[in-house]
């Protein structure tokens, strides 16, 4: 009967250490927040891309920016959006992830993105 207890006693440890774990990872170290309200040019590095398809053919995606000083930024893209490199081709939202951009900002959607050295 002892065993059995010592059994479920370390079971339960091992369980909940799993669990706080998993929790620690979860934590953002910087919060996001989203450009509103912003016009004019905004320079960071392309941490993620949000792709969201909606009903009719439209689509939301938006970047996420982290800038020189680790916070990061949200800019939904505009429909229209042109995405360039520095030798001004063509790029793809996959493309971004990682890269240095600089993008212009109209009516709180991004218009043009572009690739920086």
């Amino acid at each position: 009967m002892k065993k059995i207890l010592a059994v479920v006693i370390v079971v339960g440890l091992a369980v909940s250490f799993c669990y706080a774990e998993e929790s620690v990872q979860l934590k953002a170290a910087e919060p996001v927040s989203s450009v509103v309200g912003v016009s004019g040019v905004i320079v960071g590095t392309v941490t993620n891309v949000v792709e969201k398809s909606l009903t009719a053919g439209k689509s939301e995606n938006s970047l996420v920016l982290a800038d020189s000083n680790g916070k990061t930024k949200v800019v939904p893209l505009d429909n229209t959006v042109k995405i360039i490199d520095n030798t001004f081709n063509a790029l793809t939202l996959d493309q971004l992830k990682g890269k240095k951009v600089s993008v212009n900002v109209t009516n709180e959607k991004a218009t043009q993105v572009q690739v920086v050295k």
